[in-house]
């Protein structure tokens, strides 16, 4: 696999994502994830910054690896017009992927969530066909759409049990698992629940924490068995996965967690793969 870094920790902390190229490129990435938010919100950016954007990105030799999306609601709603704001904006994101050279977005939000008046049942529902009707829209483009399970009990996809159950039950084609270490290292997984995803992986995050909190540390700070996890991807020949859909297997730092207070964003990024080229070589820029 690849090492890719999300555009997240720059956000984060203030920095524009004309200058998040810039240090991007500085730091030797080659693989980003672009993460929908703030000054790379799609909706929200003019068609010459975001024209003038996707130039410099390119000519920078960046490959967006996916775009990691948080949707403006509860996809797992039994409100139309909701559901109907998610879509439309996670549309907007893969078009706005598209156009960067990408073919992966990534539904954060774990799936959907639960309410005190939304039963875990009905929230599977209606996830499941509100995923399903992304996964037909972006068949169209030739897109995948990767999962990310969130770690809490309140979320739909919420461990490695409910991420395969549902790539089953929405049965697409272009649907895959998106595997954060880190959020493993929260659900007390072990390297081996990830067989249950066997063939189903496309991308990886790596991303760190005390075990119970989401956080996003610097890499090696925190609990992540990250040597064990990469090692069992490896053996699950993830990348062979990734190259039959004719993309490149990329396991991507995540680092700072939206609301946090980052003042040097460079500091994580420069630490996190210090802590990578020591304890595992196998990913490389």
């Amino acid at each position: 696999m690849k090492l890719g870094i999300n555009s997240s920790i720059w956000e984060i902390g203030g920095v524009n994502f004309s200058d998040v190229i810039d240090r991007i490129s500085r730091a030797g990435f080659r693989y980003v994830d672009v993460l929908a938010l703030g000054s790379v919100d799609p909706t929200k950016m003019e068609a010459k910054t975001k024209k003038r954007l996707i130039r410099k990105f390119k000519d920078s030799g960046l490959v967006a690896s996916n775009m990691v999306i948080l949707p403006p609601g509860n996809i797992s709603s039994s409100l139309e017009e909701e559901r109907e704001k998610c879509l439309a904006f996670l549309k907007r994101c893969a078009e706005f992927q598209r156009e960067l050279g990408g073919k992966q977005i990534l539904l954060g939000f774990g799936g959907g969530f639960l309410t005190l008046k939304l039963s875990r049942e009905r929230a599977w529902v209606n996830s499941v066909e509100f995923i399903r009707d992304l996964c037909e829209w972006l068949s169209e483009m030739r897109m995948f759409l990767t999962l990310e399970l969130d770690p809490f009990v309140f979320h739909v996809v919420n461990d490695t049990t409910s991420m395969a159950r549902i790539i089953s039950d929405v049965n697409m084609n272009n649907l895959f698992a998106n595997v954060d270490l880190g959020h493993l290292a929260i659900t007390r997984e072990p390297p081996a629940a990830l067989e249950k995803l066997r063939g189903k992986i496309l991308h990886v995050h790596l991303s760190d924490n005390n075990g119970s909190i989401h956080a996003n540390y610097i890499l090696g700070k925190g609990v992540t068995l990250f040597p064990e996890y990469i090692k069992k991807l490896i053996e699950m020949e993830v990348d062979e996965t990734c190259s039959q859909y004719g993309e490149v297997g990329v396991a991507a730092m995540e680092l700072g967690e939206v609301g946090q207070d980052i003042p040097d964003p460079d500091r994580y990024v420069r630490e996190s793969l210090e802590y990578i080229e020591r304890n595992i070589p196998e990913l490389r820029r």
